[in-house]
């Protein structure tokens, strides 16, 4: 099938995913959101030409860490997603002649749907913008800056469709796996052993940090060689990627391990409530994308904040981001952990608040554990002495207050803006790409904004300043999560949620 054809599927599909944005506000919203990427990148660029140059060597010697940090991202995401966002649930196409090709490219077309996608543009631009002082050389720079960041793109996509397929395989889990514990075994002793500086100076984003440089200096030879690699692997990875998404969707599915298990009846928990938060945690760990995002949440950010030796006052950033993430996991549809089986759940005689309050304690529990696992990790290599007490009440505080927060604005779109989701396939999201867009623009500015208030007090020498902030959020969050609980309450509301989480 030739490119013309691919674009004759992916056009239709993406004008019905826009079609299906039946209400006008929302529509204007999500146009609103890319225009607010635009502005944020120009914006950075705007922003890494006025400021000071002061700390330019310093900035210049961790670039290839930002760079390589960026290329972690881009190829876990779509690993963790099992090849990257869908457009539509597989099954939904199964009757039309929807072409490997045609999936593989929405999957690349809704990469920037995506806050992570989007705050690595703004942050390497901005960056490139400010290690660049001629501006008549800064076209040259953002162009291997932009060339770099498709080619990252384009390979995590492409090796998370070979990993999908290699999953299939009888023994494709097992050698993924081995390869994921290896790699995690060795980004740990790299930290351990303070070796981390050395690995990143072996690493061709170094390369890459030159060539923009060279472009802005006027050297266009070594400034053109190495962009024109660049964009040639891309292409490369590009061609690979649609062979191996092709390949991949031709393996037969794998549900589990072969051979029939045991099922063991566990004993009843002691109450509705306590039956129904078990039957919860056990739908997270059940499901293919939970399970596999719960992991990544829970190990990566916390490395990456030890490997980068940050100081306490940085440190109290993470939670809120951390928060955020785990929120989307399915935070923002709750209910959907229910599945069809939500419509016998709300038949039993059980009061109507058990059901919301189960998923409010598991959202609460599930952003607790990812935040203490990271800021666990990261306080075993901080840069500089032992925390204050101000440091330490600001991180506690930033925890407690930003985990309520993402439960808050959770239970108020699970209760307001339910959808259908099965989450069993490993590619399967609790909402459609653009209202998960638009959630994550949702939770991750708020969280943003409180974790940098809380840095700001750490650096107080008064401890009470940031256990007094805390008190207002809090006593808002606590608000209005019991709003949504009588909300909940009401018997249409109910009914609506339960129809649209069973049935669509």
């Amino acid at each position: 099938m030739s490119s013309a054809e691919t674009r004759g599927q992916l056009r239709p599909l993406l004008g019905l995913r826009w079609t299906m944005v039946r209400s006008r506000p929302a529509q204007w919203g999500f146009a609103g959101l890319a225009g607010t990427v635009v502005t944020l990148s120009a914006l950075a660029v705007c922003v890494g030409q006025l400021m000071p140059r002061q700390r330019a060597d310093e900035v210049l010697l961790l670039a290839p860490a930002v760079f390589l940090a960026v290329a972690v991202v881009a190829l876990l995401a779509p690993l963790v997603a099992g090849g990257g966002n869908e457009l539509f649930p597989e099954e939904q196409l199964v009757a039309f002649p929807i072409t490997p090709r045609t999936s593989y490219a929405a999957s690349l077309a809704l990469s920037p749907l995506n806050v992570a996608w989007t705050t690595q543009l703004v942050g390497l631009l901005g960056v490139t913008s400010y290690l660049v002082a001629d501006v008549g050389g800064l076209p040259f720079a953002l162009l291997t800056c932009l060339t770099y960041l498709a080619l990252v793109t384009v390979a995590g996509q492409a090796l998370g469709w070979l990993v999908v397929g290699v999953r299939q395989r009888p023994r494709g889990r097992a050698v993924t796996r081995a390869l994921a514990c290896i790699a995690s075994v060795t980004g740990l002793v790299l930290v351990l052993t303070d070796r981390v500086g050395a690995f990143l100076d072996a690493l061709p984003t170094t390369w890459v940090v030159i060539a923009l440089l060279d472009g802005a200096s006027g050297d266009y030879r070594g400034w053109a060689g190495v962009t024109a690699a660049l964009a040639v692997t891309a292409w490369l990875l590009f061609l690979a990627g649609r062979r191996w998404c092709a390949w991949s969707l031709r393996q037969p599915l794998r549900a589990g391990r072969a051979g029939r298990r045991d099922v063991r009846r566990r004993r009843g928990a002691g109450g509705p409530l306590r039956e129904q938060l078990a039957m919860d945690r056990a739908s997270i760990w059940r499901s293919t994308s939970l399970r596999r995002g719960l992991l990544v949440l829970a190990l990566l950010p916390g490395l990456a904040a030890a490997a980068a030796a940050l100081d306490w006052s940085t440190l109290v950033l993470l939670p809120g981001l951390v928060a955020a993430g785990a929120g989307l996991l399915f935070g923002v549809n709750a209910f959907c952990l229910d599945g069809p089986g939500v419509v016998w759940l709300d038949s039993l005689p059980a009061r109507p608040g058990v059901a919301f309050w189960a998923k409010a304690i598991v959202t609460a529990e599930v952003c607790l554990v990812a935040v203490a696992l990271t800021v666990l990790a990261g306080s075993l290599r901080v840069d500089g002495p032992p925390p204050t007490t101000a440091q330490a009440v600001a991180l506690s505080a930033c925890a407690l207050v930003t985990v309520l927060r993402v439960v808050a604005i959770c239970m108020r779109l699970s209760v307001t803006r339910p959808h259908r989701a099965d989450l069993r396939g490993p590619r399967d999201t609790p909402a459609p790409p653009g209202a998960m867009a638009a959630y994550s623009a949702r939770l991750a500015v708020s969280t943003t904004l409180l974790a940098v208030l809380y840095s700001a007090a750490s650096t107080s020498a008064d401890w009470r300043l940031p256990a007094l902030l805390a008190v207002p959020f809090v006593l808002l969050s606590v608000r209005h999560v019991l709003a949504s609980a009588r909300l909940w309450q009401d018997a249409v509301v109910r009914a609506r949620v339960v129809h649209v989480v069973a049935a669509g």
